[in-house]
């Protein structure tokens, strides 16, 4: 079992990854959660955890955030799973790129 302190750590470290620690990432997740900016903060740097019902709705929009819970539940593949559709669909861009990258120039247009 884990303590508060390293499940909010954990939740902190999630959301910094994901969105960064600017000002920006906390009004990210004060839009998905209608907290305000200091709660928002307090999450984002790990100094308190979210109840039950902000979880809910940070692991709803956080990749990273459901992983956490996932794994700390003990649904480690389940948290597999997920990192390996977000590395399918960046491949998935990626591959769209290099293709547009491969198509062969159209003709010269002169106005």
């Amino acid at each position: 079992m884990i303590t508060d302190a390293q499940f909010a750590a954990l939740v902190g470290g999630a959301l910094r990854d994901e969105l960064g620690g600017s000002h920006r990432a906390a009004k990210t997740i004060m839009a998905w959660t209608s907290v305000s900016d200091h709660t928002a903060r307090a999450w984002l740097h790990g100094r308190k955890s979210p109840s039950s019902l902000h979880l809910l709705a940070l692991a709803a929009h956080s990749r990273l955030v459901m992983s956490v819970v996932l794994r700390l539940t003990g649904y480690d593949g389940l948290a597999l799973n997920i990192d390996i559709g977000a590395l399918e669909s960046g491949l998935e861009e990626i591959l769209s790129a290099l293709r547009l990258l491969r198509r062969p120039p159209g003709p010269p247009v002169f106005d």
